[in-house]
């Protein structure tokens, strides 16, 4: 059995490996980094994670789970319909805001190993289908009641994700062409949230009568 000491230490090196993960990439993070980081030396990492492949699929991994067990804390709900999708934009952005690069880390680490979208399917996709279901059947009462427009709960959570992550992936191209500095950009990003969850709601009701 794991000691508090040993959990607290393999705990500490994902933290740092995060940091460093999310700063860097993949390629350009260095495993002794992460240690110095952690407070551990280049041994210790060795022992619990053996690879640098290894230890970011556990701050993947950790990131995942977070992500679907926000998705399940709010759509896995009973409250009403609208209030549930407006808390899961805002929260999903609230994410978002909390780790800016996680997008841009992601994306690229799929390009570079296909297989990851395998070991999400395998980590969280039971769980995503059931909590799609439930939102489907949502969606599909408040549509028969006359409350929004049919939409299927894949479309409207794509819209939610791609309305989100978008800027973030973008944040090159878009201070480039309007000459905003790092500070007015974090600005905009954090008065942006409200806008999305505007876009999203309003969408329900476009063509609805």
């Amino acid at each position: 059995m794991a000691t508090n000491n040993s959990i607290s230490t393999e705990q500490s090196i994902v933290k740092a490996a995060e940091e460093v993960f999310l700063s860097k990439g993949f390629a350009m993070a260095r495993t002794m980094d992460i240690a110095k980081l952690a407070g551990v030396n280049p041994a210790m990492l060795h022992y619990y994670f053996r690879t640098k492949e290894n230890l970011f699929e556990a701050v993947f991994a950790q990131k995942i789970r977070h992500v679907i067990a926000t998705m399940y804390e709010v759509l896995g709900t009973d409250m009403p319909l609208m209030e549930k999708i407006k808390m899961q934009v805002e929260m999903q952005y609230d994410f978002l805001l909390d780790n800016p690069q996680l997008p841009f880390v992601v994306i690229s680490e799929i390009a570079r190993v296909p297989q990851r979208t395998e070991n999400i399917k395998a980590m969280v996709g039971g769980q995503v289908l059931k909590i799609i279901e439930k939102l489907q059947a949502e969606l599909d009462e408040a549509h028969r009641e006359g409350k929004i427009r049919k939409i299927s709960a894949f479309n409207l959570m794509g819209s939610v994700i791609s309305q989100n992550i978008f800027l973030f992936l973008a944040r090159p191209i878009f201070q480039a062409v309007t000459d905003m500095t790092d500070a007015d950009f974090e600005k905009f990003m954090a008065s942006r949230k409200q806008e999305n969850v505007t876009c999203i709601l309003n969408s329900l009701n476009e063509g609805k009568f």
